[in-house]
């Protein structure tokens, strides 16, 4: 029985070495596998990183931030002109921006199907330079990748201090979307095939935020204490630099269609309340958000789509409606070419 239990322990003493061998094969394999993940996943990324979609969301991103950064005080009227100024001339922006462009506000945290959010359809400097403007940005870009939507995330102060005439519109007259700009913690831009054709405020909001509350007084334009028109950022005066020589035609012919559409009933559609839950929503009481319609409205007109349901009866009327609308898509589109801005005669 001794000798048995000898033989054993001889047989297990010469079996060590070749388990040892097998563990360090095992344990060898097991880092070879890990850090071939690892280095497949870091590949991925860097691939990810640097691929021109990535790498212009980025740029995008990180010149918005440089134009508008945040500062202390959120009436700062200089710093808001400023801002106003350089995204108006943003080049990244203009070479890149759809036509329309689409804003709204996200309804739901990780939604980022455009369709199924609330928007106004803009024209590109419009938007950049009355809207974009009222948000002051910090930190870095955050940029992802979803299907082949890349998303640019922006972490954004609304200037809600500002004078509501620098505003576009009377935000206030509901007071869920007056939230939404001042409690939003970003700006989310959509980006696909290397063109931005939308931005959303984020549904992440901070209810902390100071809130200013102003009295919806059911007025659209006013005058303020001078006699001056308001909000005064919707005049291409404000839109248009002081050498374009095209802002004088381009304000008379919107005048001059403004006061037939209005009486048609065609206004009534077509402001911000949006009674006609239109999505997206195509605002015309304004003369810079106007433009964005310029061409689509001398379609629906000559179509006898507008307005609805079989347009103007009265042929002469149509016709001289139709005259108006063509004079003011034509200024338009000179007073925009002037600025450098893509001319497209309708949607993308």
């Amino acid at each position: 029985m001794s000798s048995l239990r000898k033989f054993y322990s001889r047989c297990l003493r010469r079996a060590a070495p070749t388990r040892f061998v097998l563990l360090s094969i095992v344990v060898a394999i097991a880092l070879f596998i890990s850090t071939t993940q690892v280095f497949n996943a870091k590949n991925t990324l860097s691939a990810q990183d640097a691929s021109p979609d990535i790498v212009l969301a980025k740029k995008i991103g990180k010149e918005i931030i440089a134009a508008c950064p945040v500062v202390s005080d959120a009436k700062n009227l200089a710093a808001f002109n400023s801002c106003a100024d350089k995204l108006a001339k943003l080049k990244i922006l203009r070479e890149t921006m759809n036509v329309p462009f689409l804003w709204g506000t996200q309804n739901k945290v990780g939604n980022y199907n455009l369709q199924d959010h609330q928007k106004t359809e803009f024209d590109p400097l419009v938007w950049r330079r009355i809207y974009l403007s009222t948000f002051m940005f910090k930190g870095e870009p955050k940029v992802e990748k979803i299907n082949n939507l890349i998303v640019i995330h922006l972490p954004t102060q609304f200037r809600n201090q500002l004078d509501i005439g620098d505003f576009p519109y009377p935000f206030w007259h509901s007071s869920k979307k007056w939230d939404s700009y001042q409690q939003t913690t970003e700006l989310l831009f959509f980006l696909e095939q290397k063109k931005l054709i939308g931005s959303l405020r984020s549904a992440v909001i901070d209810p902390k935020r100071p809130k200013i509350d102003h009295a919806w007084d059911g007025k659209w334009v006013w005058n303020d204490a001078t006699g001056n028109k308001q909000p005064y950022v919707t005049l291409y005066t404000h839109l248009f630099s002081p050498s374009n020589p095209h802002v004088a035609k381009v304000d008379a012919a919107y005048r001059a269609l403004e006061v037939k559409l209005r009486e048609n009933a065609c206004v009534v559609c077509h402001s911000p309340d949006n009674a006609a839950k239109q999505n997206p929503i195509l605002i015309l009481n304004y003369p810079n958000h106007a433009l964005t319609l310029r061409h689509e409205t001398v379609r629906q007109i000559k179509e006898k789509r507008m307005p609805p349901p079989t347009g103007i009866a009265n042929e002469q009327e149509r016709q001289q409606l139709i005259e108006l609308a063509q004079t003011f898509a034509q200024a338009g589109d000179l007073a925009l070419a002037y600025e450098g801005e893509k001319i497209t005669s309708g949607k993308n």
